[in-house]
């Protein structure tokens, strides 16, 4: 297929496979130097390397820190299989499990179908869903919206743009939201092969907004004839009134920026960063932990109730203590020491971590459960009414988001397939996660001892069964019921 670009003409066109994202070090993704970008996206790649499950090198860095050589040399494979951090991200990022419902005043039922049927083929809510998992994990990830023309006809196309693989800036009346892109992206160029390229969109002076393709350089030059590719790869050039993206007639990005939580500046990319590091420490110490299984027979770090056999005593005084060295697979002798058991344990304890980890990433004890027996392997997991709470609290951001989405579809649809949808003021319901039958059972029955107080209505108890209703949708629906009710009146025996 290929990209529309500006009204009436076939472009920007983009050549071969364009798009691959590396999952290793930043520093391979080429962008403009800046210290404190660069240990942004650095982190970033860090944590899309937890979440795609390519984060072996990182844990193998993190073991080599934390233990002696002739240690890690016994262990063989590290244990990558408790990533708390993935865990708990996707088990946050659940405001996508049933696609919004979206209105908009001035479309009626046929319009509406239509534009879902555009979103369908763009295949926007499953993207959406997945993005999500970047936002909450990253902090931000953005979108970007083009037109793909097949043939005569065309459909919106949405791409997701890790936070890592870019380079922005901001005016600063509006700081979180930005006016300059850049993305490191791949595309396969004649004579060249496959070689890095920046798109930039560039809005910093609105009145003359440029689209350009350039090849990536050591400083940012957006003018410099040198690193221009824009007519060779695009088709033509895409700058002032030939700018492709515009929305009610004004030039905006192709790029959405979804904030996990919105704050006066672009990035917030280190907030929670104490669930990304114990998730690597958690995995060197179960890598430990195989290690001793398997060589030691069983794991010991602690005891109670007793005393190890050839110990030796050091120091004097305050300094005095006792002291054994062994290897870490010996076996010690234990005396028993006073009338109680004598207690050993390693994996407790990094259990123990794990869970206050979580607490320390951003979780309230509350929300965090354990599932599986002992005998399995117990892991954590959120508690779905945690899960809702905090689907709540993001709501307010994904939906600014999504509704900046939506007017960027419309008006591309607009432009390139002659459609007059709106190209603003889409509305938003987010069905969420639904409720278990014994959540449902304790909402109604909450609701019902309301109605017999005389403080509530059988409009609250339709909205307990049925969450993210608004009243008035609650109201129509009891009408319904009444109304059917007097056409189809229930037989006396039922």
């Amino acid at each position: 297929g290929r990209r529309v670009g500006s009204q009436g003409q076939r472009g920007p066109q983009i050549g071969g496979a364009i798009v691959q994202y590396y999952s290793s070090i930043a520093s391979q993704v080429p962008l403009p130097t800046d210290n404190d970008d660069s240990r942004r996206r650095a982190h970033s790649a860090l944590r899309r390397r937890l979440l795609q499950g390519t984060w072996a090198a990182d844990l193998e860095g993190r073991v080599k820190a934390f233990f002696p050589p002739t240690t890690m040399a016994r262990f063989g494979n590290l244990d990558l299989s408790r990533n708390i951090f993935r865990t708990t991200t996707t088990s946050l990022s659940q405001l996508y499990s049933y696609p919004p419902i979206v209105t908009h005043p001035d479309l009626d039922e046929d319009g509406l179908a239509a534009f879902h049927s555009q979103l369908s083929a763009a295949g926007l809510w499953p993207l959406l869903a997945q993005n999500q998992v970047l936002t909450v994990g990253l902090r931000e990830s953005l979108v970007r919206v083009d037109y793909l023309a097949e043939g005569d006809t065309g459909r919106p196309q949405v791409r997701l743009v890790p936070s890592d693989v870019v380079y922005c800036e901001a005016d600063s009346n509006d700081p979180d939201m930005p006016n300059l892109v850049i993305e490191a992206r791949i595309r396969t160029l004649p004579k060249r092969g496959q070689v890095w390229t920046w798109d930039v969109l560039d809005l910093r002076d609105p009145t003359d907004p440029k689209y350009r393709v350039l090849i990536p350089g050591d400083e940012l030059d957006v003018d410099s004839p040198e690193a221009d590719i824009t007519e060779a790869t695009l088709g033509g050039t895409f700058d002032g009134d030939a700018y492709p993206y515009r929305v009610e007639g004004l030039p905006v990005l192709p790029y959405v920026l979804y904030h996990r939580q919105r704050g006066n500046q672009l990035w917030h990319p280190y907030a929670g960063r104490e669930l990304v590091d114990s998730t690597l420490q958690v995995g060197a110490l179960y890598s430990l932990w195989g290690y001793l299984v398997r060589d030691a027979s069983h794991p010991l770090r602690y005891l109670s109730g007793a005393k190890i056999r050839g110990a030796q005593e050091r120091g004097s005084g305050t300094t005095a203590r006792q002291e054994v060295h062994v290897d870490p697979t010996a076996i010690l002798q234990l005396i028993p020491d006073g009338g109680g058991s004598v207690q050993v344990g390693l994996q407790m304890a990094i259990d123990s971590y794990e869970i206050r980890s979580a607490a320390h990433g951003g979780l309230q004890p509350d929300d965090l459960q354990r599932v599986g027996g002992p005998e399995s392997g117990r892991a954590i997991a959120l508690k779905r009414e945690a899960v809702r709470e905090h689907q709540r609290a993001m709501l307010p951001e994904f939906e600014r988001g999504d509704q900046s989405t939506l007017s960027l579809i419309a008006a591309l649809l607009n432009t390139y397939s002659g459609t007059s949808y709106p190209e603003g003021g889409y509305r938003m319901r987010y069905p969420g996660l639904p409720l278990t039958a014994d959540e449902r059972r304790s909402r109604l029955e909450e609701a019902q001892g309301e109605i017999s107080l005389g403080i509530a209505s059988l409009v609250d108890v339709v909205m307990a069964k049925n969450p993210g209703w608004t009243r008035e949708e609650a109201q129509q629906h009891l009408e319904l019921v009444q109304t059917e009710r007097r056409m189809f009146p229930a037989s006396a025996g039922a």
